[in-house]
């Protein structure tokens, strides 16, 4: 079974993660898995664990029920491996899983999305969607501010509107990936990120 406690994963031996070695194919990897290799699968969560992991961060907005929620989704994602379709793209695949996983989480614990501190946003964007905090306090603090106050309106958002946000604009998931990971059609799904575009515009408009 793999081990996935403490949100490290171990790199086995052989692994692509070797300085100079080319990178393993994804689909091969995804093959030998199916076929019982712990070791390809292992791979497969080293390269996915961190975006996994900021997906449910973003949703659960509290880095030890993100952290279950990514586990679990591997978990259930190693347990599910004969129902991936090679001609799928095992990227959404997993999106949809951990995404199902945070969701349920968040239901099941009938919590609401809270505010992260500007700290805690910038550590989970890992140099992604937020800039780097400027050196200047002034700068820093007013930086922070605008963080919170962007965290505050995603937690605004119905949960169906700020999923499909969060996939298209942080993740850079195609539409129709976005429609398929919360399944639903790619109208819906491009509707969906239209009215969370309008409502944060509103929400952060004293910010312009």
């Amino acid at each position: 079974m793999i081990e996935l406690s403490g949100g490290n994963v171990p790199v086995p031996a052989g692994d692509e993660s070797h300085p100079g070695k080319p990178e393993v194919d994804e689909s091969v990897l995804v093959l030998r898995a199916q076929k019982g290799d712990p070791r390809a699968f292992e791979t497969l969560v080293r390269r996915y664990q961190q975006t996994m992991y900021a997906v449910a961060l973003r949703i659960l907005s509290d880095p030890d029920e993100a952290e279950d929620a990514a586990q679990n989704a591997f978990v259930a994602a190693w347990r599910r491996l004969p129902e991936f379709r090679q001609d799928a793209k095992f990227s959404s695949w997993m999106y949809r899983i951990v995404t199902n996983q945070a969701l349920n989480q968040a239901r099941g614990r009938q919590r609401q999305a809270q505010p992260m501190s500007g700290e805690d946003l910038e550590s989970a964007a890992n140099g992604g969607w937020l800039a780097a905090a400027p050196v200047d306090p002034e700068q820093q603090a007013e930086q922070s501010e605008l963080l919170a106050a962007v965290h505050q309106a995603l937690a605004s958002l119905p949960e169906e509107l700020r999923v499909c946000w969060l996939l298209r604009e942080i993740e850079e998931c195609p539409y129709q990936d976005v429609a398929d990971i919360t399944g639903v059609s790619l109208y819906t799904a491009r509707g969906r990120i239209y009215r969370a575009r309008l409502r944060l515009a509103e929400a952060m408009s004293s910010w312009r």
